[in-house]
Order: structure tokens, then sequence, then C-alpha cells
């Protein structure tokens, strides 16, 4: 014999299905926010992590003692009214020399920082941001190669001057496959700095394209890799005497 439910009773159950049904949806998307906002607070705190890392690796821009090497550098000056005036000039440059190159110091690596502080720093003849100028000139140049900071290209690029040079060998004598992916890695980053440095090639004086050009020709390195090198402390001149708009 079969009992039919009420109506009502039919309702209720109805209703209780539905809100199991609300309750549980609404559960569900809790949890999912929830889980959505731990990811979240993790990247964050991941992130932060990493800039904090980032910051403590970071050396310091060189706090040089400019006023011992300026009052060394007129030292031997007879006349001590000419000698004040010239150290004072020598401190002013210092400065303003300063002022150019901290804005770049962050691309300076710390193994060229090291290096700067333990075979330069060490004397007051070295205490001159003359010594530090071309280490940052030589990172904000390869910077400017690399992509990573944005400097006015040369018009027209130099590729007609650049196009006779090519990089095979020197990729083969890395792998002798020409089909595998270490000599297609290594010809593509070659393709990739023969572009960038067509962008730079047309300002750089003659005679050291010339001395690079030879430079890297006599070397078991690929050859735009070199001619990179060779030429980034040149770029990075331009750019901190402002003959190149750098950003």
């Amino acid at each position: 014999m079969i009992v039919e439910k009420p109506a009502t009773q039919i309702k209720i159950s109805q209703g209780r299905n539905n809100a199991n049904r609300t309750i549980s949806a609404a559960l569900g998307a809790a949890m999912e926010m929830r889980v959505r906002t731990i990811q979240t607070l993790l990247f964050i705190a991941a992130l932060l992590i990493s800039q904090i890392a980032s910051a403590a690796e970071r050396v310091p821009f060189p706090d040089l003692d400019t006023e011992g090497y300026c009052t060394a550098l007129v030292s031997k000056m007879l006349v001590k009214t000419e000698q004040r005036i010239e150290r004072d000039k020598c401190l002013l440059e210092e400065r303003a020399l300063r002022a150019r190159l901290e804005p770049f110091w962050y691309l300076v690596k710390r193994t060229e920082s090291d290096r700067l502080k333990k075979n330069y720093l060490t004397e007051v003849r070295f205490q001159t941001y003359l010594t530090v100028n071309s280490f940052v000139a030589s990172a904000l140049g390869m910077a400017c190669l690399d992509g990573r900071v944005f400097c006015s290209p040369d018009e027209p690029p130099a590729t007609t001057a650049l196009s006779a040079f090519r990089s095979d060998y020197y990729c083969y004598l890395g792998s002798t496959d020409a089909k595998s992916d270490k000599f297609r890695n290594c010809s593509t980053a070659e393709k990739k700095r023969k572009e960038q440095l067509a962008k730079y090639w047309t300002k750089i004086p003659g005679a050291k394209k010339d001395w690079c050009i030879g430079w890297a020709f006599r070397r078991d390195f690929p050859p735009f890799q070199v001619l990179s090198n060779c030429v980034a402390d040149d770029i990075g001149t331009e750019c901190l005497k402002q003959t190149r708009k750098c950003r």
C-alpha cells in the first residue's frame, strides 16, 4: 500500500533541499574565495620576500672620500689660493659626477661592484667617481643593448655595416650539430645581439670599431657577444654625457 505524503510535507521537503543546496553553494563560494585570498596573500608575501632579498643583495652606491682625493690632487700646487680654488672645483665636479652616476648604479652587477671595491677603492688616488664611471657606463651600455633601459637609437641604424659579419662558424664551435638546440639558441641570440647593436653602432668612434672587430674575430666566442661587451662602455658614456637620451 502506497501512502502519499501530504502536499505540505512535500513543499517543506523541497524547501529544505533548496535551502541545503543554497547553503552548500554559499559554503563552496566562501571556500573558493578563501583559497583565492590565501593564494593572493602567498603571492604578495613571495614578492615582498623577493624584493627584500634583492634589496639586501644590492650594494649601496660607493660613498667615496672625494675630499681626500681632491686635496691630494692639488697638494703639490705652490700658491695656496690657487690650490684652494682648484680643490673646490674638483669637489664640485665630483658631486656633479656622483649625481649623474647614482641613478644607474643599480645596473652594476654584484661581481663588478665587488671588483671595484677590491681592486680600486683601497687607495686615495682612486677615491674619485671617475673610477666608478667606467663600471656604471659599461653596465648602462649593456642595459641599452639588452633592452632593460630605453636608449635613443641612431638614425638610421647601421644594419648594412654589420651585415657582412656572421656567427655560424662560432656557434658551430660550440656545437658541431647545426640542427641541435645549442646551435639554434646560439644563432638566435647572435641575431638578436646584431639587431640591437645596429641601433647604436653608428656613433661608436671608428678606431674603437676597428679594434673591437679585430678583437672579436680572433676569439672563440660568438662575435656579436664580444662586440656588445666591447662597445657597451661607449654607449653608456653617451648616456651619462647626455649625448644619447637614456631612461
